[in-house]
C-alpha cells in the first residue's frame, strides 16, 4: 500500500489540492499547510516540499517501529558516536557498527569499530538473527513512533 492510500482520508480532508497538506514532525498527523514550514516532516529534506511530498505519497507505506523511550535514546546516542547499523547475533546479542558488517556463522562483524549492547539483550525485539541485512539506525529513527509504555 502506498501512502497516498494510506493517508487518502487525511489529505483530502485537510487540503483543497494534493500538495497542500503538511505532516507533524513525528508523522503522527495530517494537517492543512499553513507555511509554518519547521512544524512540518517534509522541511528540510533537501528539495522543495511539493516534490518531497510527490515521492512520499508515491512511495509504500511502513508501519512505524515501536520503540520504548530507553530503546529510541539508545539508537539516538548511537548514532550520535558514529553508529550506523545495529544487529543481532545467534546468542541474542546486540552489536552497533560504524561501517555494514556482514553475517558470518554466529554473528555479525566487520573490521571497523562496533559496541556490544549486553545489557539490552532483551531489547529491540524487531532486530533478528535471522535478518539477511544489518539494519540502519537511520532508517529505525526516521520510521518510529516512541511509545512511553515500557512493556509496548
Amino acid at each position: 500500500m502506498l501512502n497516498a492510500e494510506k493517508f487518502r482520508k487525511e489529505i483530502l480532508e485537510n487540503s483543497n489540492v494534493v500538495s497542500d497538506f503538511s505532516m507533524s514532525k513525528d508523522k503522527h498527523a495530517i494537517k492543512k499547510c499553513l507555511g509554518v514550514c519547521k512544524d512540518c516532516f517534509f522541511h528540510d529534506l533537501g528539495d522543495h516540499c511539493s516534490n518531497i511530498k510527490v515521492k512520499w505519497l508515491l512511495s509504500e507505506y511502513k508501519e512505524p517501529v515501536k520503540l520504548s523511550r530507553l530503546e529510541y535514546e539508545i539508537l539516538k546516542w548511537a548514532k550520535k558516536e558514529g553508529y550506523k547499523y545495529i544487529t543481532r547475533d545467534e546468542d541474542c546479542e546486540l552489536c552497533t557498527f560504524q561501517s555494514e558488517p556482514e553475517k558470518l556463522n554466529i554473528a555479525w562483524d566487520c573490521c571497523d569499530v562496533y559496541t556490544e549492547l549486553p545489557l539490552f539483550k532483551k531489547s529491540f525485539q524487531f532486530i533478528q538473527w535471522a535478518d539477511e541485512k544489518p539494519t540502519l539506525i537511520q532508517s529505525i529513527l526516521d520510521n518510529c513512533e516512541v511509545v512511553e509504555d515500557e512493556s509496548k
